[in-house]
């Protein structure tokens, strides 16, 4: 099974455990077992990820979350991707989307993880397709919560 690492470049509290839980539930629907690569989830600051974009993308601004696919082969020191998630810019969303600053967190988590398996919102009928599984995964983190 994929891992997941977890660093922070933030002094921020995240919620660990349901992070876990939310990438348990999404690597067990969405790719197969015997893959043992590991994805690093870095939290991190407005300027770096606006750095990150800019490299990247060419777009000279913030965002919320990226995500890059590194790694092509499957072994325990092969790197699948990574996600960074601007703490800042999530808190500043969370009230956007009637949301907690933890469940916002957690919502980057499954959108970024969601990019590095394939799915992308470019187009529309990709986007409606995308949105599902991230109300889907996030409504079964939910259900577990309770």
């Amino acid at each position: 099974m994929m891992k997941l690492y977890i660093f922070k470049e933030v002094l921020v509290r995240v919620p660990r455990q349901k992070i876990f839980n939310l990438f348990d539930k999404i690597m067990s629907k969405e790719t197969e077992t015997d893959a043992s690569s590991g994805i690093n989830l870095v939290f991190t600051t407005k300027k770096r990820i606006r750095q990150l974009n800019k490299s990247h993308r060419q777009i000279d601004k913030a965002t919320d979350v990226l995500s890059f696919n590194l790694d092509d082969s499957n072994g325990d020191d092969s790197v699948f991707g990574e996600i960074y998630i601007s703490t800042a810019i999530a808190r500043v969303q969370a009230p956007q989307f009637a949301s907690t600053f933890s469940n916002e967190l957690l919502r980057l988590c499954c959108h970024g993880l969601l990019h590095l398996l394939g799915y992308d919102h470019l187009k529309k009928h990709d986007a409606v397709k995308m949105q599902n599984r991230e109300t889907y995964f996030m409504s079964q983190l939910k259900a577990g919560d309770s």
